[in-house]
C-alpha cells in the first residue's frame, strides 16, 4: 500500500472521460514511488496502457465488472462509494491522494464524454484547495493548469506552441506574462472576455505572474514528440 509521496512523487488519476496520451514527458511506466488511482471507468484506460492500478475509486457504474474483478485480482485496494453522493469520482480521488502524501498530481481522462463532468473536472482544483498548480490535467498535446493568486510559474516549451490564459470566475489582475508573442505587465484580465487567448511562445519558456484571482493556463505543444 502505498502511503506518502515524496517531492518527486506523483499521483496519476485516469478518469473516464476521453483519453489521449500525452505527447511530451510521458513515461512508460510510473516511477516506484509514483501512486495511481483510477476513478471508476478510468480503469479501462490503464488497461489499454499496461499500467497498474494502485487504488480503484468510485460507484463503479461505468467500469465493466469483469474489468473490476481483473483489477482487484492483480492487488488494486478498492474503495466503493454509493451511487447517491455528493462529490464525483475525481473528488473522491484527489481526497485520497491527498490523504496519501502527494501534492503533484497528474490527471487523465478529464476532458470529453460529457461536458458537464468536463466542466466540474476543471473547477474541481479551485475549490478543493488545490490551485497551487499542484493539479495538472493532460490530454494529447494539451496541459492544463487552474492557478490561483498570488503566483509566479514557467512553463516551458517551444516557439510557437499555443498559450492561452482564461480567468475563472472573476477578474484576474496584476498580470505580467513574458515569452509570449503577445506579452503582459501588470495588467488585468476581465472574466468573460476573451484577451488572453490565443497566444503563442516565442521563447522555449513563458514567465508568468499575477496578483489576485484565478487562471486557467493552457498549454499546446506544436508537435508530437513523445
Amino acid at each position: 500500500m502505498k502511503t506518502r509521496g515524496t517531492q518527486g512523487d506523483l499521483a496519476y488519476i485516469f478518469l473516464n472521460g476521453d483519453f489521449e496520451r500525452p505527447t511530451r514527458d510521458w513515461p512508460a511506466r510510473p516511477r516506484p514511488g509514483d501512486l495511481v488511482i483510477a476513478a471508476d471507468g478510468g480503469g479501462r484506460h490503464l488497461a489499454a496502457l499496461g499500467w497498474p492500478v494502485h487504488c480503484l475509486v468510485g460507484d463503479f457504474d461505468s467500469l465493466e465488472p469483469a474489468l473490476l474483478t481483473e483489477i482487484q485480482a492483480r492487488g488494486a485496494e478498492i474503495f466503493r462509494y454509493p451511487a447517491a453522493k455528493d462529490e464525483i469520482d475525481f473528488e473522491l480521488a484527489l481526497q485520497l491522494a491527498r490523504k496519501r502524501g502527494y501534492s503533484r498530481i497528474e490527471v487523465l481522462g478529464a476532458l470529453g464524454g460529457r461536458w458537464d463532468m468536463t466542466f466540474g473536472n476543471l473547477f474541481l482544483p479551485r475549490a478543493t484547495g488545490w490551485g497551487s498548480g499542484g493539479i495538472r490535467f493532460r490530454h494529447g498535446r494539451w496541459n492544463f493548469l487552474v492557478i490561483s493568486g498570488p503566483a509566479e510559474l514557467s512553463v516551458s516549451g517551444q516557439t510557437g506552441d499555443l498559450f492561452s490564459l482564461l480567468p475563472m470566475g472573476e477578474d484576474v489582475r496584476g498580470v505580467s506574462l513574458k515569452g509570449c508573442r503577445y506579452p503582459l505587465g501588470g495588467e488585468t484580465l476581465r472574466a468573460g472576455l476573451s484577451r488572453g487567448l490565443s497566444n503563442e511562445l516565442s521563447a522555449p519558456e513563458v514567465d508568468l505572474s499575477f496578483d489576485s484571482g484565478v487562471l486557467i493556463v493552457m498549454h499546446r505543444h506544436s508537435e508530437e514528440t513523445c
